[in-house]
């Protein structure tokens, strides 16, 4: 890693722990242990099952993507997607979603400049996650905090630029290149010529769905699927600690933590988490700190020892030299145009 890198860990991290700090501060330890005695063991089996299955239909929605470049099996995408989500959650500089599309070019000798627009349009797809809270909110009896309003207008951010270049890239691509390639039009003459070059191949993939209406609605599907596990997922989780809370809340509190992550956050998302929890569940929702301390401490070790194992997993299958690359600083994509 560069230091530029390393030096965003560290500070991740401290912040991180500064997070935890404070939030245990501002717990009851006794009442949190209470909560533990109540778990369902076997709900909780159900739940990572779920969790998983969520993360397999995502896997599904990008090979879709993929499949109009390259066609690759369904257990490899996951294992793919699985790898960069570990990555993701570890270092939280997005690296993930360029291993993706280097274990493309390692396994199946296609240029990651081929793969990455699949990968950009993959993680927009989650956006639609905001718009999906957006319209349940007139269907929940909840009162919004300033908190939950700031969190959702920065979210509906992400959205509205993640799906503007989706848009701008299929109605005017050279409005979109004109536009990316702007960003960098203060790098040296020679850097600027190979990533405007990259920018103009990188908005050629964007324009997936051209003429190919069901692969739109297929992605679209998925994408609505996959939102359902989840809150399914963190439902779960409330029943296995036997407290009584609505699914929809459930699935929009979780969908509002799990696009949190569009936002800055400390290594495996460490304190923030929990913070969040208490300003959406407890601060917004209604819940008790130890309700929602005890239920996001449990799902936080719980989804990490999932991640771990399998995105190690996904590593050992899909290719461990993109580690050794990382960790030595070094470019991943070199070889890709």
């Amino acid at each position: 890693m560069t230091k530029r890198n390393i030096l965003i860990l560290i500070l991740g991290s401290i912040v991180g722990l500064v997070l935890i700090y404070f939030w245990q501060a501002h717990i009851s330890w006794d009442e949190l242990y209470g909560h533990f005695r109540n778990l369902d063991l076997k709900l909780v089996s159900l739940a990572s099952v779920v969790y998983l299955f969520a993360y397999f239909v995502r896997s599904i929605r990008w090979n879709l993507l993929l499949s109009q470049s390259i066609k690759i099996s369904i257990f490899r995408s996951w294992m793919y997607a699985m790898a960069g989500n570990l990555l993701n959650y570890l270092i939280p500089i997005r690296a993930g979603e360029l291993v993706k599309a280097w274990f493309i070019k390692h396994n199946h000798n296609q240029p990651i400049v081929q793969t990455l627009p699949s990968v950009f349009i993959d993680k927009s797809f989650d956006t639609l996650a905001i718009l999906a809270v957006i319209l349940l909110i007139p269907f929940l009896t909840i009162q919004l905090s300033l908190a939950l309003l700031v969190l959702l207008a920065l979210l509906a951010m992400v959205f509205v630029v993640s799906i503007g270049i989706i848009l701008l890239a299929a109605y005017r691509k050279d409005k979109a290149v004109g536009i990316l390639q702007a960003f960098f039009s203060w790098l040296p003459g020679k850097v600027r010529n190979r990533i405007n070059k990259f920018v103009l191949l990188f908005v050629q993939g964007l324009n997936v769905f051209e003429h190919h209406p069901l692969k739109l609605l297929g992605a679209t599907g998925l994408t609505l699927l996959g939102i359902a596990l989840d809150g399914l997922y963190f439902y779960l989780l409330f029943v296995a600690f036997g407290i009584s809370f609505p699914f929809l809340l459930a699935l929009f509190g979780y969908t509002l933590i799990n696009m949190s992550y569009a936002l800055p956050q400390p290594p495996a998302q460490l304190g923030s988490n929990e913070w969040m929890m208490i300003v959406i569940f407890s601060m917004g929702f209604g819940l008790t700190k130890s309700e929602a301390s005890a239920i996001m401490a449990f799902a936080h070790v719980l989804t990490a020892i999932l991640m771990l194992v399998f995105g190690s997993v996904a590593f050992a299958i899909s290719g461990l030299e993109v580690l050794k690359m990382i960790f030595k600083g070094e470019q991943i994509d070199a070889k890709s145009a």
